[in-house]
């Protein structure tokens, strides 16, 4: 079985058992839920007008429901892998478009000025470290290619308290993921650990994008020319 459909089975069985619930989305609660929302829309907070947020693994549309209450000018879309929660998020936000598919298995033509993606990273299961290593590489790549501003998404950090830790889940090293940032993807990243859960919030922006709002020449030796 691959990532994709271990996924699939694991969520659907969580969707099975709780519903409409973050339990469903393996959160513990709705407070744990809406602290990862809050540190991930940090990557769009300065925003002083409309914009759209693709979320992948859009679950239950839960992340759609804190926008609407925190970020109201903010289009909200989504993809997952799981139908069923599709059908949710269309059910739920009818003025959005929600898709069942991979976006690392094949890159969609659409592109958004933000991406989110929550709880994904954390959950392993049977795949070993250097598979889910590629996964996550695939992943962030392919929300770089989709996105016009920036993403944001969230990991386990491998800074825990060792009576925590869980085979089947996956602590990324902050070190060897900003390696393959910077190395791939932008020099411009945000780290956040600074909250209560054993987990920090990655959040990368485009560089052509940070150009412009940094328009003073004081600024412009720390930016390369774009490409022809």
């Amino acid at each position: 079985m691959d990532i994709a459909e271990e996924q699939r089975a694991f969520y659907g069985a969580l969707l099975e058992q709780y519903g409409d619930d973050p339990r469903a989305l393996s959160h513990r609660d709705q407070a744990t839920q809406y602290e990862r929302f809050h540190r991930l829309a940090r990557v769009f907070a300065h925003e002083p007008g409309d914009f759209t947020v693709h979320e992948v693994g859009c679950g239950m549309g839960h992340f759609g429901e804190f926008l609407q209450a925190h970020h109201p000018r903010a289009g909200y879309s989504g993809s997952d892998v799981h139908p069923g929660f599709v059908e949710a998020c269309a059910a739920k936000f009818p003025a959005g478009r929600f898709h069942t598919r991979d976006i690392v298995a094949a890159l969609p033509p659409e592109r958004y000025d933000y991406l989110t993606l929550s709880g994904t990273f954390n959950v392993r299961l049977s795949a070993s470290p250097e598979a889910w290593r590629g996964f996550v590489h695939g992943m962030l790549g392919a929300m770089f290619a989709l996105c016009t501003r920036g993403f944001a998404v969230n990991f386990l950090t491998s800074y825990h308290d060792p009576e925590y830790t869980r085979a089947d889940l996956y602590y990324q090293p902050p070190g060897a993921l900003l390696d393959f940032v910077v190395g791939h993807l932008s020099r411009f990243w945000e780290l956040d650990a600074g909250g209560p859960l054993y987990e920090y919030t990655l959040r990368v922006h485009r560089p052509e994008y940070v150009r412009t709002r940094y328009t003073d020449p004081a600024f412009a030796r720390y930016f390369r020319a774009a490409p022809p």
